[in-house]
């Protein structure tokens, strides 16, 4: 089970949210407004929601400049959060983290994603991504385990994340959660821009 879950922001456009809910979740629009060009999409639920989420983000790209998640997650399936990450990393869309909110676990993954980062401090949770197995041959398990931890390493630095992050992640003992502080998240890639957006920001500005 995968709960992704984004936290309420306060409301910027007095609009209604637009919902699709699935047997494992609901995901929100939220805070749209067209004239400001500025939006929001709020998950709630599992891994049935992540192509949900993904729809409401590609059906509002086009009405706003500045598209934010805001999550508020204990974690879940490392390939979902794989998965969201990448559709908010080509939607160029900026991920926070509310001092009321958490990001723990795989969650940390679709933090990476957006092209502006923004957490509270003490509020995101590295630790040991478990992957779901489900195979009785030990070898074959640890060789799957091997390759998907990879394919997190490969995302992460896709993201344009630093190899810390990844290091820490791993070394984590399990059941142990480590909460950043302000100065180790940016140290570690998860408060910050990245290059590309910051570029088009200035770009556009001028």
């Amino acid at each position: 089970m995968c709960l992704i879950a984004l936290a309420l922001p306060s409301p910027v456009a007095a609009q209604s949210p637009v919902d699709q809910q699935t047997a494992g979740g609901i995901a929100n629009i939220y805070n749209l407004d067209r004239e400001a060009h500025v939006g929001g999409v709020e998950i709630h639920g599992t891994t049935a929601v992540v192509s949900q989420a993904i729809e409401l983000i590609r059906s509002i790209r086009p009405d706003v400049d500045e598209l934010t998640v805001f999550l508020n997650s204990g974690g879940g399936d490392v390939l979902a959060a794989i998965e969201l990450g990448e559709e908010i990393r080509k939607q160029w869309a900026l991920t926070a983290v509310g001092d009321h909110g958490e990001c723990l676990g795989a969650c940390v993954l679709v933090l990476a994603a957006g092209v502006r980062r923004t957490p509270a401090p003490e509020r995101v949770g590295l630790q040991r991504l478990n992957f779901d197995q489900r195979d009785s041959d030990r070898e074959r398990a640890k060789g799957k385990y091997a390759g998907l931890a990879k394919t997190v390493e490969t995302y992460s630095a896709r993201m344009g994340m630093p190899k810390k992050l990844f290091q820490e992640i791993s070394q984590q003992s399990s059941g142990r959660v480590l909460l950043p502080d302000a100065r180790r998240l940016k140290m570690l890639g998860l408060d910050g821009t990245d290059p590309a957006y910051e570029q088009w920001l200035r770009a556009t500005t001028k």
